[in-house]
């Protein structure tokens, strides 16, 4: 290659973004029952839900007001099929949300799909319901509509009810989740549907049930959201618990458990290298909300400093704001493992502002009840609206304990909300209970869609590895693949090196809380660094550039250890293109049902040998806490097509004859003396992404609903064509707001002797490499 030179990435790619019409696919599957069938079911299971909340002590329900559930068959998890037109047909009732639901597989409507599970001797399937609220009238509304004669019935309200399984109340082992048989006593997060009730109302019922659950409500914090759920943050024990199990409002419980910060005052210390010697500091913020700094240490003076304002008003604790000056540290410097006590280290990327959130009010006057993790929420909250500065926040503590699939904490609602709205991001620590059996899953919030769950990787033999430590995925629906990236957190064998608040030191240790800063540094100057970037960018870059230790061939791959791989170790890896590739980066937004196709990056000359082309999608549409399985309201279908001559062709109906793919001008000559004998064309080029109909349950699998998706594909470049990609917008609970999208397309030919960069540029003019910052403006006087 004539320039050898690391060159920077493409941008402008949307200049070549075009809209088109969408195509119809697939169709609706046959309702599993008749009509009669599930009619009488509903009718029974309505008559039985009915009188189990007449059973019901007066405390444990609204007056005049329950939530019941309406159990969809297996078949139908899309959300597609949520019955909106019963809703229509009796306005009484309201959905007020949805959730996964798992039952035997003997006690559904067999289907063609349920005879393959039997005969692989599934037992159980998940399937979905609907949370349907109304006044005992509004049901009896509903029994008089199923009463009508079947003839007088719009079809698709029939269709609807013969998709209804059973009708029933959501069970008790259903409401309380993540409470193992040890568990005796503690902080506990509730989750309470939304009421038709005034919002004083709700308080009034749920200040009553307290008081008769004896569960102290000085101690509790009441989070109430329009339109949504409201969440509590309580102190109870195993009693009290039992008291509230069964109550209608409630949608879910599970511990809210809060250890503190990991003490570092006794860990161990060697000498730390010198502070940096500039009269600068960086424009580019990470925000930080942990247990405080100290701003005086030398390794953070003048590159660091706390906003009280926005900070806890409790007294400083020591052992916090060690933690929280060992992450700053790694914010700023990185980990100081390369670095003797004879060096001086380099000015500081980023400049780091503390918002101090430890130790809570409650953890401060000695509760025993320890920590609320919800006076830190209130701060995040705050916060980040009021600094609009601030791109990337640092998150290196959340609740003990997996996630679960059917319920959202606060922590990550608040978390993926603040992003959507305010178009930032956070990099949160994925946990330490990586070792603990059944305990190893992901913690909350990292499982958010909208931002970075960072796991941890150690060395072996200068190697990265998965630390054992380091919590593991899946994530939710929408967010599957967690940790989303790894970073090296060190392990008792290899620590990284930290900052520490005793002058001329560093601190020895490891953990997730410490690989989650590196990606906070990297993430702000892949924002910061460059004109017309964004924190979905950022993040997006960050995903698309990680690389899966092992051989070249699994170096694109994912999985519930790595995620996408390791972070990048200098933002050039991130930004620049290397000698055989080219990346590519596209920006704009989208509305619902829109679909856009964009050309991937391709020379006119040919191309030796083999090809990769590696893509990252990434959305950031709203999330809504009702739908847990649904959570984005939007997502992106992408779908590759590496010839764009090649077509699929086939015989018209009644003939027999296999479906051919054919080039539309190697093949014209046949092409025209098939189309002589009414075969048809079809109306998208031959996709190697599998652009084929797929059901809820196979496009979940394959990650389709992800807010970011990252795939790989390896071609031998003579049979690539003017390649292009499709993305379809699809919206989900009455989406109908436009949001942000990001492509980033890179295109890796090993084999090619000539300048791939310029020869992409001459054939898409309009692409222009990123416009750093210059020095003069990311950097300013201390």
């Amino acid at each position: 290659m004539a320039d050898s030179q690391k060159r920077l990435i493409l941008g402008n790619g949307e200049q070549y973004i075009e809209a088109i019409a969408k195509q119809k696919t697939g169709r609706s599957k046959e309702p599993p029952r008749s009509y009669g069938e599930a009619r009488d079911r509903i009718k029974s299971g309505i008559g039985t839900a009915l009188k189990s909340l007449d059973a019901l002590p007066l405390e444990k329900k609204i007056k005049d007001e329950a939530v019941f559930c309406m159990r969809l068959h297996p078949d139908v998890t899309a959300k597609s099929y949520d019955p909106a037109m019963i809703f229509n047909e009796v306005p009484e009732l309201r959905s007020v949300g949805s959730r996964t639901y798992q039952t035997p597989i003997t006690e559904v409507a067999e289907t063609e799909s349920i005879t393959k599970m039997l005969d692989k001797k599934v037992s159980d399937v998940d399937a979905r319901l609907v949370f349907v609220q109304s006044t005992p009238k509004g049901f009896d509304r509903f029994l008089q509509q199923l009463d009508r004669a079947e003839s007088t019935l719009p079809a698709k309200f029939r269709d609807e009810i013969r998709r209804v399984e059973r009708f029933d109340a959501l069970a008790i082992d259903e409401q309380l989740a993540g409470f193992s048989e040890k568990w005796q006593e503690g902080r506990v997060e509730l989750i309470l549907h939304p009421s038709r009730n005034t919002q004083d109302g709700q308080l009034e019922f749920l200040f009553e049930l307290f008081e008769w659950a004896n569960i102290d409500a000085e101690r509790s914090k009441v989070r109430p959201y329009a339109g949504g759920p409201t969440f509590v943050s309580c102190f109870l024990n195993r009693t009290s618990l039992s008291q509230l199990a069964g109550a209608n409002p409630l949608r879910s419980a599970h511990p809210l458990h809060f250890e503190g910060l990991s003490s570092l005052r006794h860990a161990p210390k060697s000498n730390a290298p010198k502070p940096p010697s500039t009269a600068t500091r960086s424009t580019i913020k990470v925000g930080m909300f942990d247990g405080g700094i100290d701003p005086s240490v030398p390794l953070l003076s003048g590159h660091a400093e706390q906003d009280e304002a926005n900070s806890i008003k409790t007294p400083e604790d020591a052992d916090c704001v060690a933690h929280g000056t060992a992450v700053a540290g790694a914010i700023l410097h990185g980990p100081l493992n390369p670095f003797q006590a004879k060096d001086r280290l380099p000015a500081p990327p980023v400049y780091l502002v503390s918002f101090r959130v430890f130790p809570t009010l409650g953890d401060h006057q000695g509760d025993p009840g320890g920590a609320d993790l919800f006076e830190c929420i209130d701060i995040i909250e705050q916060t980040v609206p009021a600094r609009s500065d601030i791109k990337v926040f640092n998150i290196s503590f959340g609740p003990r304990g997996p996630i679960e699939d059917d319920t959202l904490s606060r922590f990550t609602y608040v978390l993926d909300t603040l992003s959507a709205t305010h178009k930032v991001t956070f990099c949160v620590a994925v946990g330490n209970d990586g070792e603990v059996a059944d305990e190893d899953r992901i913690q909350s919030p990292s499982d958010m869609v909208h931002g970075l769950g960072v796991g941890a990787f150690t060395l072996d033999k200068a190697a990265p590895v998965h630390a054992p430590y380091s919590c593991r995925g899946p994530g939710r629906e929408c967010g599957k693949v967690k940790p989303d990236i790894v970073a090296f957190g060190g392990c008792e064998n290899t620590p990284i090196h930290l900052v520490s608040t005793t002058s001329g030191r560093k601190t020895l240790w490891w953990g997730t809380s410490f690989a989650a800063p590196l990606a906070s540094r990297m993430n702000a100057q892949a924002i910061d660094s460059f004109e017309r970037s964004s924190a979905l960018l950022g993040r997006a870059l960050l995903v698309h550039t990680a690389e899966y230790p092992g051989k070249e061939t699994d170096a694109k791959k994912s999985d519930a250890l790595l995620g996408h791989g390791c972070l990048s170790e200098t933002i050039d890896d991130v930004l620049m293109c290397d000698d055989h590739n080219v990346t590519v980066v596209f920006q704009g937004a989208m509305l619902p049902k829109q679909m856009v196709k964009l050309p991937i990056p391709w020379p006119s000359i040919s191309i030796p040998g083999k090809i990769r082309v590696h893509w990252t999608v990434a959305a950031l549409a709203p999330v809504d806490p009702m739908h847990p399985g649904d959570y984005t309201s939007c997502c992106l279908e992408e779908t590759f097509y590496p010839n764009a001559q090649k077509y699929k062709f086939g015989p018209p109906k009644g003939v027999t004859g296999k479906k051919k793919v054919l080039h539309l001008v190697n093949n014209a000559a046949e092409i025209a003396d098939l189309r002589s004998k009414n075969w048809k064309q079809a109306g998208w080029p031959e996709t190697d992404s599998g652009n084929v109909y797929m059901d809820e349950k196979e496009c979940r699998i394959d990650c389709k609903w992800e807010s970011i998706v990252r795939r790989s594909k390896s071609k031998h470049a003579k049979g690539v064509e003017s390649p292009l990609m499709t993305l379809h917008a699809i919206g989900r609970n009455g989406a109908r707001e436009r949001f942000d999208y990001v492509v980033i397309v890179t295109l890796e030919a090993p084999k090619f002797e000539g300048d791939l960069y310029t020869e992409i540029r001459q054939r898409f003019p309009a692409l222009a490499p990123i416009r750093l910052r210059t020095e003069a403006e990311t950097r300013i006087q201390i």
